[in-house]
């Protein structure tokens, strides 16, 4: 089947906070960026058209472009005309409202359970509750269940076909009899993705009472089958989305419908994974919500964070990690309620920049604490393997300090060896997944060409050695010739600068006991970034410390190595006095 001819493309991401728009054309022959804008999203009170927001913002491409977008009455101009007007596809992405709560209703739940899971993660569905044979309730019990978590949606899954059904059946006659006794207006639609040759039985039995969703086994031939279990979650999403008022108007002229934001990122995330043969992480840490994707061999486990994020729900964040496990990323002793203070200021106004060193670091420990919790989750995970991370949010792509980033990263996922860091700046990932079936060499040239930014390479070692001890001997020169030869110590951390056109080459020799991904010598080359090259030999003396002193004037001086400070490092006296002294 032939390519469809687009040449110019408008995608549009809604997000909570923000929403970006970004344009796409053929500038010798050649798909690029053209231009790219963001403003605050208009959401919710009191405007609630999301098209409202988008139409600020293309005036002012429009201006930079001398490309006009919208016709007389408002609408998107599609396709292309001559004297550039209009695009020729225009596609919509959204992580903004809040989740959908969901049901799963399955046979077991380390089987049909689990896929269900896995299947619905890049929906923004909160599976509020599950129904399956090893739940411990009773008929009722599971009756109540259902009615009780006033799911959106019911996702059943389980059972090979044309194997045993009757287990099935009485499933289905739970949820039917669930659904009966639910007010009108408020059943939900119910999505089934278990043993096919039930398939008519389901519909016999439900659609009198709710909206009914078919999809093939989400089982097939004892492997997970998800791409048409999310097919089916696709159009459900768009049509839960176009009926919001803050869609509507969006919705009438979007090539697309509306899309989560997630399912393309996951798509990327699986592309570059394949093209790298390696594994590949991405990470979009939003105002509401936090996504961590792993890609390996073009295969996608991902795990999103409903109420993980660092703004509107930084307060659910808080009460979901637990202040322990924030505060032992901070260098000072937070004051009684400081940090669900500082929570509630950011779910207040979650655009809002911290207000000094103290607040930066309590943002920076919830980020690192968030991720950290959540890639506790991914199953796959393999701190060695992972050769690319790409992160997207605006805490990365707004911070402006590439080395910083980096260490956070150290932290938050605890990585061994050498790992590529990358951002998505202008939010393009979802853009270039959502064009993956329709405009695929878009895809291709635009993913190699200028949508992300090299941040820069981290290195970590790993292994055992006595605090300020020598670690490592490097030996770096850069294309001007300069060479630079720098022993780095047990418990420190360096930072290379290496400008985005240049590169460095490096060759790095490691005390015995120590090594980077299981290699005590490397000896490479590595292109610049932000964030250059960060050495990264602490090798756990964070939690090695003892004392809030100790930890301090670590943390201090790793943040004054990564952001380029000098001199001695101060130590606010009111940051080391107990909680109870503040």
């Amino acid at each position: 089947m032939s390519e469809r001819r687009i040449h110019s493309i408008l995608a549009a991401d809604f997000g909570s906070v923000n929403t970006r728009a970004l344009l796409f054309d053929k500038v010798d022959d050649r798909y690029q960026l053209v231009a790219s804008g963001s403003g605050r999203t208009t959401i919710g009170a009191p405007t609630d058209d999301a098209q409202a927001g988008l139409a600020a913002i293309l005036q002012s491409m429009s201006e930079a472009t001398g490309r006009r977008f919208f016709d007389e009455a408002g609408g998107i101009i599609c396709p292309e005309q001559a004297d550039r007007v209009g695009v020729d596809y225009f596609l919509t992405t959204t992580s903004a409202g809040p989740s959908l709560r969901a049901v799963l209703v399955g046979l077991y739940p380390q089987v049909s359970i689990a896929a269900a899971r896995r299947a619905i993660a890049p929906f923004y569905l909160d599976a509020v509750a599950e129904v399956h044979l090893e739940d411990g309730l009773s008929g009722r019990g599971r009756l109540n269940r259902i009615i009780h978590s006033r799911p959106q949606i019911i996702v059943i899954t389980g059972g090979a076909d044309g194997g045993a059904s009757t287990v099935l059946l009485e499933m289905l006659a739970l949820v039917r009899e669930a659904a009966s006794l639910m007010p009108p207006g408020s059943k939900p639609a119910v999505l089934y993705a278990g043993n096919s040759s039930l398939a008519a039985s389901v519909r016999e039995m439900l659609s009198q009472q709710v909206e009914v969703l078919l999809a093939p086994n989400i089982r097939q031939q004892g492997r997970d089958a998800l791409e048409p279990v999310q097919s089916a979650l696709g159009r459900y999403f768009d049509g839960v989305k176009r009926h919001r008022n803050a869609f509507q108007r969006i919705a009438l002229t979007s090539d697309s419908g509306i899309v989560p934001t997630a399912r393309p990122v996951e798509t990327m995330t699986a592309f570059f994974s394949r093209l790298r043969e390696q594994d590949v992480l991405t990470i979009d840490v939003g105002s509401a919500r936090t996504m961590l994707s792993l890609g390996r061999k073009g295969l996608v486990q991902s795990v999103i964070g409903n109420d993980i994020g660092v703004g509107h729900s930084a307060a659910a964040a808080l009460e979901s990690i637990g202040e322990e496990e924030i505060g032992r990323w901070l260098p000072f002793h937070p004051r009684k309620g400081e940090l669900a203070q500082y929570a509630l200021n950011k779910g207040l106004r979650p655009a809002s920049a911290p207000l000094d060193m103290r607040d930066r670091y309590i943002e920076y420990a919830l980020l690192r604490a968030g991720i950290r919790m959540m890639a506790g989750e991914l199953s796959q995970l393999d701190r060695r393997r992972v050769s690319l991370i790409i992160v997207a949010g605006g805490i990365f792509s707004g911070s402006g300090q590439g080395a910083l980033d980096m260490m956070l990263l150290a932290d938050a996922l605890a990585l061994e060896g050498v790992v590529q860091v990358r951002s998505d700046p202008h939010g393009a990932l979802a853009a270039l997944g959502a064009l993956a079936s329709v405009a695929p060499t878009a895809v291709v040239q635009l993913a190699n060409g200028n949508v992300l930014e090299n941040v820069g390479t981290l290195l970590r070692a790993s292994g055992r050695a006595a605090t300020g001890t020598s670690a490592l001997k490097v030996r770096a020169r850069r294309d001007s010739g300069e060479v630079i030869e720098r022993e780095v110590r047990a418990g420190d951390m360096w930072h290379l600068p290496v400008a985005n056109s240049g590169t460095v080459e490096l060759r790095i020799q490691a005390r015995r006991g120590l090594s980077f991904g299981g290699k005590r010598r490397l000896r490479m080359k590595l292109s610049g970034g932000r964030g250059g090259v960060l050495i990264d030999a602490r090798l756990g003396a964070q939690a090695a410390a003892t004392t809030m002193t100790e930890r301090a004037v670590s943390m201090l001086r790793w943040y004054a190595a990564v952001t380029g400070q000098e001199g001695p490092v101060a130590i606010p006296e009111n940051w080391l006095a107990g909680a109870e002294d503040v």
